[in-house]
C-alpha cells in the first residue's frame, strides 16, 4: 500500500534544526501546512542524547526570543557564563597554574547550556500544539527534487508501509544523512580534518573543586561557583576538551583532536579516551577514572567538518543545520548557523506563499550564508597546532571573542537580519570584517611557526581589553537603523586597529625591523615580508600607525601573553 499526501512544507528530520524551523514557520504563518518526517520514535532521552549543548549569543537569541523558548530555558536549563579557556601549564596537573581566559561574571546577554533531549522534547510538544504533522518512525528512502514550479516528492517507509508525500517546499534538516546534498552532488570539502569523542557523566564536575585551596585563584571570579557554568575548554597542542554542564545534573565531556598530533585511534573508544586523558589532561582523568560508573554514554565521530555548494535553492529546497555545512564545535557556532538558516527559510517560505518574488533575496542570503560559514571555518582551520601555544592563542582567543559578538551576530540579535535593505546597506562592512579576519587568522598560523611559549604558571586570569568588553555590551543596547549601521562601522575600525596591533607584535619574531610610525594597511598585513610590497602593505584607503591602532583599539596591549605571566590577578 502506498499512502500519498500533499503539504506546503516537508521537513526531513525532527531534531533541533527541524523542530525549531517547524515552530518558527507556524508562528510566522499559522495556516502553513508543515510535515516533519523523523526516523526516531517517541521522546528523546535526557542528557545522553546529542551534542550541540552550548549556545552563544545568536543561537541563544534564536531559541529564546524567536522560537519562544525563553521560559523553558530559564526553568529547565542552565544559564551559561560564557566561554572559558585554559592554556596548558605544568603538565596540566594543576588548573590554577594555567592561563585562564574567561568572564568573571555572567554576561549581560543571556546564553544557555542546553540538555538536548529535554529541549527537543519540549520543542516536539510546541510543534504538535502549533499543528505540525510530526510523523515519527519515518525512514526516508528517496527524494525527488523538481525544478521550476513543480512540487518535490519524498518517499519513506513508516509502520512497514511505503508512503510518499509531495510539497512545494522541501527542507533537509536531517543532519549528516545529507539527503539533498547526496542527491544533487553538492558536497564541498573543507580543509579541516578533526576527530571527536564525547560522553556524559552523571553528577557533573565542578572545576572550582580543583582550585578551592588556592584563595588567589578563587578570588579571580566576582563570586564563587560560576566557573562551572561556562563552556570550559582545556587546551593543549593539537586538541581541546569541552566541559559543558547540563540542567539534568550531567556534564558533557568531549575531546576534539587534530589527527596530525593525536591520531583518531587514541580516542576512538572510551577506554582509549581514558588513556588519552591520563597523558594529556591528568587532572580531569583522575575524576573520570574514579567515576566510570557514572558514564551515561559514549559517542565518537571521525572527520566531522564538511561544506556545501549551496544552502538555499530557487527551486524551493533548503538545507539547514548540519544538512548543509559544519565546521567545528569550537566557539559553539552550530546553533547560530541553525538560527540564520531557519530564519531565512521561514522568511522565504512566508513571502512565497504571499505571492512575493523571492529570487534576488534568496541568492543574497545563500551567498551570505556560505561566506559566513567560511568565516567560521577560518577561525579553526589549521589552528589546532597552536592550541597549546599561549603566545598565539591569547591574542587569537581575544580577537575571536570580539568578532564573535559583532557583525552578523549583532545584526541577528538586534532583529535586522531579515531586513533586506539593511543587510544590503551593511554588507560592505561585514565583508571588511571577514577580509581583515582572513588576514589575521593567517598571521596566527604563521606566528605559531615562529614562536612557542611553554608556561609553568602561575598566571593571571584574563582581563578583557576595552574593545572586547564593548563588543559584548552592544548586544544589550537598543539601536535605530542608523545607530546600528554606525556601530557596525565602528566595529570595523576597531577590528582594523586590533589587526594592526597584533601584526606589529607578531612581526617582532620575523627579525625584520618594522617602523611603528609608518602606517600600514590592515587588509595587507602578513608575516611574509616578500609579499608586503605586492599586497600593498604601505598603501590603500585605510592606513594606521601602531600608535593610532592602539588608540582606536583601547587596551589592545592587554591582548598578549606577557602580562598574564607576571603573577595572579
Amino acid at each position: 500500500m502506498v499512502d500519498q499526501a500533499t503539504t506546503d512544507v516537508v521537513i526531513l528530520g525532527g531534531g533541533l534544526a527541524g523542530l525549531t524551523l517547524a515552530v518558527q514557520l507556524k508562528n510566522a504563518r499559522p495556516e502553513t501546512d508543515v510535515v516533519i518526517l523523523d526516523k526516531r520514535e517517541g521522546l528523546a532521552p535526557e542528557a545522553a542524547f546529542k551534542v550541540g549543548e552550548s549556545t552563544v549569543p545568536a543561537g541563544a537569541h534564536y531559541f529564546a526570543q524567536i522560537v519562544g523558548m525563553k521560559e523553558h530555558l530559564e526553568k529547565f536549563h542552565l544559564k551559561k557564563n560564557g566561554l572559558r579557556f585554559f592554556q596548558p601549564a605544568a603538565g596540566n596537573e594543576d588548573l590554577t597554574r594555567r592561563i585562564e581566559l574567561g568572564p568573571r561574571e555572567f554576561p549581560a546577554h543571556d546564553n544557555y547550556q542546553i540538555d538536548r533531549g529535554r529541549f527537543e522534547n519540549e520543542l516536539t510538544r510546541m510543534a504538535l500544539d502549533a499543528g505540525v504533522d510530526l510523523r515519527q518512525g519515518a525512514a526516508i528512502t528517496d527524494v525527488d527534487l523538481r525544478e521550476g514550479d513543480e512540487d518535490h516528492t519524498v518517499s519513506y517507509t513508516q509502520g512497514g508501509e511505503q508512503r510518499t508525500i509531495t510539497a512545494r517546499w522541501l527542507v533537509d534538516a536531517a543532519g549528516r544523512a545529507h539527503f539533498v546534498k547526496r542527491k544533487l552532488g553538492l558536497s564541498r570539502e573543507v580543509s579541516h580534518t578533526i576527530n571527536a569523542s564525547w560522553f556524559r557523566l552523571t553528577g557533573g564536575i565542578d572545576l572550582e573543586e580543583w582550585g578551592k585551596d588556592d584563595p588567589r585563584w578563587m578570588e579571580r571570579m566576582n563570586r564563587t561557583g560560576i566557573r562551572k557554568f561556562s563552556t570550559n575548554h582545556l587546551m593543549g597542542d593539537g586538541y581541546w576538551v569541552w566541559l559543558i554542564p547540563l540542567g539534568s545534573d550531567h556534564i558533557s565531556v568531549g575531546v576534539c583532536a587534530d589527527p596530525r598530533v593525536h591520531p583518531y585511534e587514541e580516542i576512538q573508544t572510551f577506554e582509549k579516551v581514558q588513556e588519552w586523558l591520563r597523558a594529556n589532561e591528568p587532572q580531569l582523568a583522575e575524576v573520570v577514572d574514579q567515576r566510570t560508573g557514572d558514564v551515561a554514554d559514549f559517542i565518537t565521530l571521525k572527520d566531522f567538518a564538511f561544506g556545501t555548494e549551496r544552502v538555499y535553492s530557487p527551486d524551493r529546497w533548503m538545507l539547514v543545520g548540519e544538512a548543509g555545512a559544519f565546521a567545528d564545535a569550537f566557539y559553539s557556532p552550530g546553533s547560530d548557523m541553525i538560527g540564520y538558516g531557519n530564519s531565512v527559510t521561514t522568511d522565504l517560505v512566508t513571502r512565497d506563499f504571499a505571492g512575493e518574488e523571492i529570487a534576488e533575496r534568496l541568492e543574497f542570503y545563500n551567498d551570505f550564508h556560505l561566506r559566513t560559514f567560511q568565516f567560521v571555518v577560518s577561525k579553526v582551520e589549521d589552528h589546532y597546532p597552536a592550541f597549546g601555544n599561549p603566545a598565539v592563542m591569547v591574542p587569537k582567543l581575544c580577537w575571536d571573542a570580539m568578532l564573535n559578538h559583532v557583525g552578523v551576530v549583532l545584526i541577528f540579535v538586534k532583529n535586522r537580519f531579515l531586513d533586506y535593505g539593511f543587510m544590503q546597506r551593511v554588507r560592505g562592512d561585514i565583508e571588511k570584517l571577514y577580509e581583515v579576519n582572513d588576514r589575521i587568522q593567517q598571521i596566527f598560523r604563521d606566528w605559531n611557526e615562529l614562536e612557542k611559549v611553554v608556561t609553568d604558571g602561575p598566571a593571571n586570569a584574563y582581563v578583557p581589553a576595552k574593545a572586547i568588553k564593548d563588543s559584548h555590551a552592544t548586544l544589550v543596547v537598543d539601536y535605530s537603523d542608523d545607530e546600528l549601521a554606525a556601530e557596525i562601522s565602528r566595529d570595523v575600525r576597531v577590528a582594523e586597529a586590533l589587526a594592526v596591533a597584533v601584526f606589529h607584535r607578531a612581526a617582532r619574531k620575523l627579525g625584520v625591523t618594522l617602523d611603528p610610525e609608518v602606517p600600514v594597511n590592515p587588509y595587507a598585513i602578513s608575516l611574509r615580508p616578500d609579499d608586503w610590497q605586492t599586497d600593498g602593505l604601505y598603501s590603500g584607503p585605510v592606513l594606521l600607525t601602531l600608535a593610532q591602532a592602539e588608540e582606536i583599539s583601547e587596551g589592545s596591549q592587554g591582548l598578549f601573553v606577557d602580562p598574564l605571566l607576571d603573577g595572579a590577578a
